[in-house]
């Protein structure tokens, strides 16, 4: 019952539910073998504010990130006597200060850079890689200083039940009543209907002064699609040149999309990464 409260503490800071299998007793075995050696690992960096952070992966089988999870929290327990686990909660709520929705949480990139605002000194950042025959689990360990990897492991992991392999998961922010969509098996197999679908998305102009300095790169952006096909809610995640980032959120705006149709046929919120690429002509 110990790792279904810890299920529930995730789930709740997110503001989603989703249901979760049972991890059988090989998988436990891995699980502890790799807890091992990713504690290690930040063990040795002597750093004691850690975060255990997981990404969308992971809504694949919670069960199996949260049991991977316990098993860090034991042994980095033992390893480090006065470490002390930053509350996922505190990344939630940084996010809500600066406008960005609970489940851009599972964004990596914000997670990294907004570390360091909630104390965190060390963050290992799990993740669940959908294969052909099972999972592949993921830990990755950065340090906050620096925003540095400096370490990561992954292992196989038999998956018990199939399911519908070409139906996503959908998770829904209940605060905000946006959906996140997390692909289940192959993205390139999965039924299109689902997703958001640009239906006009012309490139940005380019703005002369940019022009001269020949800036090129990308912005991305975590961005809510809606029911009408328009986009709001654009959030930035990283960005080559500040100066662009108006120009890239204006382009945005102006685009239009086929929206999001869920499995009762009606169209819903969805929230998906962005990008606006500024490339010169040769």
């Amino acid at each position: 019952m110990r790792t279904r409260r810890w299920l529930l503490l995730l789930v709740g800071a997110l503001g989603v539910s989703i249901a979760c299998p049972q991890v059988s007793g090989q998988d436990s075995s891995e699980l502890e073998h790799f807890a091992a050696q990713t504690s290690e690992k930040v063990a040795k960096e002597r750093l004691k504010r850690v975060l255990l952070e997981m990404q969308g992966g992971c809504l694949l089988d919670t069960q199996l990130c949260q049991t991977l999870e316990l098993n860090l929290r034991v042994v980095l327990t033992k390893a480090i006597p006065d470490i002390e686990f930053v509350d996922r909660e505190n990344v939630v709520q940084e996010l809500k200060k600066k406008g960005y929705l609970s489940i851009d949480a599972y964004d990596e990139t914000l997670v990294r850079g907004l570390a360091s605002e909630t104390g965190a000194e060390i963050i290992v950042i799990q993740n669940l890689l959908w294969q052909a025959h099972g999972y592949e689990l993921t830990s990755k360990i950065v340090k906050v200083s620096g925003n540095k990897e400096i370490g990561a492991f992954k292992v196989k992991i038999v998956r018990s039940a199939q399911g519908d392999d070409d139906k996503p998961i959908l998770v829904k922010d209940e605060e905000s009543g946006v959906t996140l969509i997390v692909t289940r098996g192959n993205p390139n197999h999965s039924r299109p209907l689902y997703f958001p679908a640009c239906m006009k998305c012309p490139d940005p102009e380019y703005p002369e002064i940019a022009r001269r300095k020949r800036l090129q790169g990308v912005i991305a952006f975590a961005v809510t699609i809606t029911v009408q096909g328009t986009a709001e809610q654009i959030s930035l995640i990283r960005s080559f040149d500040a100066s662009l980032i108006p120009n890239a959120i204006q382009t945005i705006r102006g685009w239009r999309f086929q929206p999001a149709i869920g499995p009762d046929g009606k169209p819903f919120a969805a929230r998906v990464p962005l990008e606006v690429t500024y490339r010169l002509s040769p």
